[in-house]
C-alpha cells in the first residue's frame, strides 16, 4: 500500500526506485530515569523486540533517501538499592527521515532525524501524560551478504545507535528539570518486502 502511495504521487522515474523494506531485531536501552538523592534509582527498559519498516528511494550514486517507522516494546524495571522489581511495560513508536550511502563490498551507513513517541501500561513517571514527541538522532551500519539468495532478497544485518532525551510531566513535578539522554543499540535482521 505504501509503494502503491508513493507510486502514484511521485513521478515514474522516481517510482521505480522506492522500495519497502521490513526488519526484525533485539534493542538496548539505557536508563529513562535516574536519581541517587537518597539511594540510587534506576527505571530501565528491558531488552526488547523491534520491528522496522523503512520506504527506501535510490537517489543517482551512492545515495538514498529513506524514512522508517520503528516500534518497539519493553518492561520497565526499578533498580534500587541492589534489586529490581517489574514496574509495568512500554511501547515506543519513532518515525525518522534519513540518508544512506553506500560504502562498497556490501557495506552502508545511515544517518537518520526524527522523534519517537512513548506510550506505558503503567503510571509511574507516565501517569501525568507521556511527554510528547521527542527529537531522536540515529546513526546505523549495515551489511549486506554477496550471496545470491542475499542479493535476491534485499537481506541486510544492520547495528543501530540512536540517541533521544526523556522527560515527562510527573517528572518534572518532582522536580527534574533536565531530560534523561537515553542512549539505545538494536541489531536487526532486514529484508526487501517490494520494490527493487
Amino acid at each position: 500500500m505504501v509503494i502503491l502511495l508513493v507510486s502514484a504521487v511521485w513521478p515514474s522515474g522516481l517510482a521505480g526506485q522506492v522500495s519497502l523494506h521490513a526488519s526484525i531485531g533485539a534493542r538496548y536501552s539505557t536508563s529513562l530515569v535516574k536519581d541517587s538523592v537518597v539511594v540510587p534509582i534506576d527505571l530501565r527498559p528491558t531488552l526488547a523486540p523491534v520491528v522496522q519498516l523503512g520506504v527506501r528511494d535510490a537517489f543517482p550514486g551512492p545515495w538514498t533517501g529513506d524514512a522508517t517507522l520503528d516500534i518497539s516494546h519493553a518492561g520497565l524495571d526499578r533498580r534500587e538499592s541492589g534489586s529490581s522489581v517489574s514496574t509495568g511495560s512500554a511501547t515506543n513508536v519513532a518515525l525518522t527521515l534519513g540518508l544512506r550511502r553506500s560504502l562498497g563490498h556490501g557495506v552502508a551507513a545511515r544517518l537518520g532525524f526524527g522523534g519517537v513517541i512513548y506510550a506505558a501500561s503503567a503510571p509511574g513517571v507516565f501517569n501525568q501524560g507521556n511527554g510528547g514527541l521527542m527529537p531522536l538522532v540515529s546513526l546505523s551500519g549495515a551489511y549486506a551478504p554477496s550471496v545470491p539468495i542475499a542479493a535476491s532478497h534485499g537481506l541486510e544485518v544492520s547495528v543501530q545507535y540512536d540517541l533521544h532525551p526523556f522527560m515527562t510531566p510527573a517528572l518534572r513535578s518532582v522536580g527534574f528539570n533536565r531530560p534523561q539522554p537515553v542512549h539505545r543499540i538494536a541489531i536487526a535482521v532486514s529484508a526487501r518486502v517490494l520494490g527493487r
